[in-house]
């Protein structure tokens, strides 16, 4: 998928399927960091981009439902997308971990949080359902970093996945794609807009590609994004900046069509 231009973000749009649904009936969901917000060395200092969080506010009036569906804890989205309307669900949307769940993961938790003191950059972030391991700011690279990982999983029954910088630690079989599986048959919407730029997008993207009704799948590129990531996409544009384009095309469409 070839990354769009700004002036073929209009054509995209309108000639999509969902550009057909009613305004009232669309459902959007996107995702935070890569997304709506540049991606930074400290998470704690992202923020959305203002373009971003004036066409949310503006997309909450207009669609059946505007959903922020994010890896951060729901405490920290709550802080950083301060819009009324907006429907917030963090940690991935995961299911609180039955009790073996749970004492796996804290267990992978004690261990890596030891393994870590020995890489200088590297921390770990326990989430409610699930374990984050940053590394941004160490001189590891990712297959490294699983590599080292790997041994605390073995027999855990706890999977990781390789993200921007990130391991991304939970239980198997769990994640977006899982999330809107549980959430859409109860919104029945009549069509679907979701928006990534991440490994723990590439399920979001599975599902919205293989539903029946119309949807419209934005890759968020970046240069750490894996080359496949987008490969159920529709379109693909360059960084948060170029999402916001997209959804402000949205707005102005829904304007006219409300």
């Amino acid at each position: 998928m070839m990354l769009q231009e700004t002036k073929e973000l209009t054509h995209a749009w309108l000639d999509s399927p969902t550009a057909r649904v009613p305004p009232g009936e669309l459902i959007l969901v996107t995702d935070f960091d890569g997304t709506l917000a540049d991606v930074v060395p400290d998470p704690s200092a992202a923020r959305a981009r203002p373009e971003a969080l004036e066409a949310v506010q503006e997309l909450v009036g207009l669609l059946a439902d505007v959903i922020v569906l994010s890896s951060r804890p729901l405490s920290q989205l709550e802080s950083l997308m301060p819009i009324s309307g907006v429907r917030l669900i963090g940690d991935s949307g995961l299911a609180l971990p039955r009790h073996a769940q749970k004492e796996a993961l804290d267990s992978f938790n004690a261990e890596a949080a030891r393994l870590l003191q020995g890489i200088p950059g590297a921390w770990l972030e326990p989430k409610p359902a699930s374990t984050a391991i940053h590394f941004r700011n160490t001189d590891k690279d990712g297959e490294q970093m699983l590599a080292l990982l790997r041994p605390l999983l073995d027999g855990a029954r706890l999977a990781a996945a390789l993200g921007r910088k990130v391991v991304e630690v939970h239980t198997p079989k769990a994640g977006k794609g899982s999330a809107m599986a549980a959430l859409l048959p109860h919104e029945d919407p009549g069509g679907v807009v979701a928006f990534g730029d991440d490994e723990n997008d590439r399920s979001l993207f599975e599902y919205i590609s293989a539903i029946d009704i119309p949807h419209f799948a934005v890759g968020v590129w970046s240069p750490e994004a894996p080359h496949d990531l987008f490969d159920r996409c529709d379109i693909v544009v360059p960084g948060p900046a170029g999402a916001a384009r997209v959804q402000w095309e949205i707005v102005e469409w829904a304007r006219k069509n409300s």
